[in-house]
């Protein structure tokens, strides 16, 4: 009775009407469009960029959703008074802005640098500009300053990127910049090395996101979600992503290395004495950092799992549906056939194993859905792999999905995060070859030392270089409609497993490799406890 009863409550969730949950605050976002890698749009029309990723992290820790809006900069400083937008994504600070807007804590530090050929002597300083070539943005705040430098040739550009191009091409001696746009520019044209900053740095601002003066609640949510992704690390692993390696600042370099002399001498005196004590404070810090860390990823992963929840109950639903269906024809018949035995035999048998076919069923979803820590146990891949696909059965049954494992092969992982990973790179992989003529998905395993290499290979159009280093950032996708978290979740799971998980790709149009190795399991262990 109580199985039954299971049974029929599972029954009337998934086919009763949908939960659905309150409505969440959604803020219209204003950016620049041509404003790498701050905010800019890609060649395929994509807005991103460091400001796009920091707020999708700050919703996620808030809950807030924000629909973004890319404009000219005059279009995009003038959004909130016009009631276009509800905030600007990020602006340097000044006393005359102030007066107009509430800005959040700072996002970084925002400064103007004068840029030279590496092999460059003669520029050391604003002075040295004196009778030089300067390419300038038509919009550039040092303009009127850099102006009034005797015989100082100005050439005018409307965009960063070409006016790197002319310093790197030698038409121009210097170029006076954004320091962190013209340092990724530069990472991205490959010429890291070819440039070099001179000079003091130049007007030196806060760089913030900006609300109307009215709205200090939705200011107080920012800055809320800001601290929680800074502490937690994530804003760390975006600023990596987006500014990468800074070009290197000859000042700086002299200045860092008399600094270096003298703290390393007082250094030496001081530590000794402190040693211990940091010793003490700096365990502590990393445990807190770690349960910060923890917390955040758990919060990927429900919202992950969240993502896919429908699609698993549609998938079961349709599964549940085949054994009811033999369980209806024989209870509806049972009545009739009273006197004929070897019908009652039949339906002894059938219906009790229809009914643990059920069962089964809604115990594989359950351990799907009950969050608790990892809980290694010794499982049967081929097994694992059978009953996981089941549950997404349903939206991928237009993949052939082709299964070469051996079923002598065991592994070590919690069950149910398991299932999750699997499910996370299956889908991706389907929505990777959606487009692909005879779309197919080759899972196979080989043994290696100590560990199993389980391998996922699709025929899809594969991902260039550049965006296979980042599949396993939170937030990066190829997708039209892709929260970019899937992935991201899938490593952490892996790692908390003791496994590995790499990318792979052959090339565009050649399909795409993911490898994951886990630790290799007990089969005996297994057997004993199936005892």
């Amino acid at each position: 009775m109580k199985r039954l009863a299971i049974i029929l409550i599972i029954i009337f969730g998934l086919t009763g009407p949908k939960l659905s949950y309150a409505e969440s605050e959604t803020y219209r976002v204003a950016g620049d469009s041509q404003f790498p890698p701050y905010e800019y749009v890609d060649s395929n029309g994509t807005f991103k960029g460091f400001n796009v990723d920091l707020l999708k992290a700050i919703g996620l820790v808030t809950g807030i959703e924000f629909e973004f809006i890319p404009l000219t900069w005059d279009q995009a400083y003038n959004s909130i008074s016009q009631g276009q937008a509800d905030i600007i994504q990020g602006m340097k600070e000044s006393d005359e802005r102030k007066n107009k807007f509430l800005f959040s804590n700072s996002l970084l530090m925002n400064s103007q640098s004068i840029f030279v050929k590496d092999d460059n002597t003669d520029i050391k300083s604003l002075k040295d500009l004196s009778g030089k070539v300067v390419a300038l943005n038509v919009e550039e705040i040092l303009y009127d300053e850099i102006k009034e430098i005797p015989d100082v040739r100005i050439i005018e550009y409307r965009s960063f990127d070409e006016a790197l191009q002319n310093l790197l091409d030698g038409r121009v001696d210097s170029l006076i910049g954004n320091t962190l746009t013209i340092n990724y520019l530069c990472k991205e044209k490959d010429s890291i090395g070819d440039i070099k900053i001179v000079g003091d740095t130049l007007n030196e601002q806060k760089y913030s996101m900006a609300v109307g003066k009215d709205n200090r609640a939705l200011l107080d949510k920012l800055n809320k979600g800001l601290l929680e992704i800074q502490k937690s690390g994530m804003y760390d692993s975006l600023y990596r992503k987006w500014f990468g390696t800074p070009i290197k600042n000859v000042k700086a370099r002299y200045e860092t290395i008399q600094r270096f002399l003298i703290l390393t001498t007082i250094g030496l005196i001081l530590l000794n004495i402190v040693i211990q004590t940091f010793n003490k404070r700096l365990k502590g810090i990393i445990e807190k950092k770690t349960e910060e860390q923890k917390a955040l990823v758990n919060e990927l992963r429900n919202y992950d799992k969240l993502q896919f929840m429908q699609k698993i109950i549609s998938s079961l639903a349709h599964e549940i549906r085949n054994p009811m269906t033999s369980i209806r024809l024989y209870t509806t018949q049972i009545g009739d056939k009273l006197e004929n035995k070897e019908f009652l035999l039949a339906a002894s048998e059938d219906i009790p194993s229809e009914i643990d076919r059920i069962d089964r069923l809604i115990q594989e979803f359950m351990q799907y859905i009950s969050p608790r820590k990892p809980l290694q146990l010794d499982l049967n891949l081929h097994e694992e792999l059978e009953n996981t696909i089941k549950l997404v059965k349903l939206q991928m049954k237009n993949v052939n999905i082709n299964l070469d494992i051996d079923k002598a092969y065991f592994i070590k992982f919690d069950a149910s995060q398991f299932k999750q990973v699997i499910i996370n790179i299956l889908l991706n992989s389907r929505d990777a070859i959606k487009d692909t003529e005879n779309p197919t998905i080759y899972i196979s395993a080989r043994s290696y030392g100590d560990e199993i290499i389980l391998s996922f290979m699709d025929n899809g159009h594969g991902m260039n270089e550049d965006e296979i280093q980042y599949i396993f950032e939170p937030f990066f996708t190829t997708k039209e409609f892709g929260n970019g978290v899937g992935m991201f979740v899938v490593k952490q799971i892996v790692d908390e497993n003791g496994g590995r998980i790499l990318a792979e790709s052959a090339g565009e149009e050649k399909g795409m490799l993911i490898k994951l190795y886990v630790k290799k399991g007990d089969a005996s262990e297994k057997q004993a406890t199936d005892c």
